[in-house]
């Protein structure tokens, strides 16, 4: 490997006491933390020492290699495999000597980070079993899938990772084609997930969605297709939910739209048939506030109380707008 010397430690630096070192390292960027952390166990004890805790993403793009992000810094990269490889001029490969597995646990265990993020995208080619050779073990706590193709052998491999790496606290999944719905639904969305944010789907039955928090947002721009979200479709939620017929660990629903993207009087006919109490547009609660979507930013034009019918558990419906945007909320109180 090109980067198989470990790297060496400046001896100024060394002749430093502990603390005035600890206080210059935690001044570096990540990348020169990382290298440095390679140089003994004494460097990773003192990188490890500064409880940083920066969120690590892995990108799944490349045969020979895992992209990683660590917080805010992109293009690391942990290869794959023992030979040289032409490496983009942009990415720095980070396991100094070491095999991928040890490259990933030595940066896990130093940013003391146990929860994964992991992004596929349509150019995701990275083989199953290296990756799981390499993350096997490690929680996954989000998983961002953005589609783009309905190519044959690309949705094979989508969904054998996911069905690897599911399930997971938060899935995200952006554009959704609507002749792989089917597929998704019986083999994806079956899982039990915190947090389910969709972003443009092509299609949605609110049913089918196993969670605890579900945002919805589908704006996209004029030239794409867009999803029509009925009332009907919101309403019947609604109504199942009073009837405890959705899922029971369900607290809150979020959707985002266009106005041009719904019906005229939404709100008129999302209420129709629904036994419910006006609240003052004032009204707060803890359940309230989440998300992107911050209540200061929003004018209220409605909020409305709801009850379960089997234990009287009260949730609330909200409609709110700010400019060309509309938002429903309903959420347990």
């Amino acid at each position: 490997m090109a980067e198989s010397a470990k790297p060496k430690p400046d001896f100024r630096l060394m002749d430093l006491n502990y603390w005035c070192r600890r206080q210059m390292i935690s001044h570096w960027d990540i990348k020169k933390q990382i290298a440095f952390s390679h140089c003994s166990k004494e460097s990773f004890k003192l990188v490890k020492s500064l409880n940083q805790k920066p969120t690590i993403t892995i990108t799944l793009e490349n045969r020979n290699w895992i992209t990683v992000d660590v917080g805010d810094v992109r293009s690391c990269l942990i290869k794959l495999v023992d030979h040289e490889i032409a490496i983009p001029g942009y990415a720095t490969p980070i396991n100094f000597g070491l095999n991928a597995r040890d490259a990933f646990v030595h940066l896990c265990e130093m940013y003391q980070n146990t929860k994964l993020v992991v992004r596929l995208n349509p150019y995701s080619i990275t083989p199953l079993d290296a990756v799981r050779a390499v993350i096997d073990g490690f929680p996954i706590e989000e998983i961002i899938y953005s589609d783009g193709t309905n190519r044959e052998a690309e949705r094979d491999y989508i969904m054998d990772m996911l069905e690897f790496l599911l399930p997971s606290k938060l899935l995200l999944i952006s554009r959704n084609p609507y002749d792989t719905y089917q597929e998704f639904r019986d083999q994806v969305l079956q899982f039990e997930y915190e947090t389910i944010i969709l972003q443009s789907p092509a299609q949605i039955n609110l049913l089918d969605l196993k969670a605890i928090n579900i945002e919805i947002n589908t704006k996209v721009p004029s030239f794409q297709r867009r999803l029509l979200l009925t009332t009907q479709q919101f309403q019947g939620f609604i109504g199942k939910w009073i009837k405890s017929e959705i899922y029971p660990k369900f607290t809150k629903i979020v959707v985002h739209a266009g106005l041009r993207d719904i019906e005229n009087y939404y709100q008129e006919n999302i209420l129709e048939g629904l036994l419910y109490q006006q609240l003052p547009n004032d009204w707060t609660c803890e359940s309230f506030a989440g998300g992107p979507f911050l209540r200061e930013h929003m004018t209220d034009n409605g909020i409305y109380e709801v009850q379960r019918e089997a234990d009287g558990q009260k949730a609330a419906i909200c409609f709110q707008s700010f400019r060309g945007s509309v938002l429903w909320k309903f959420f347990v109180v």
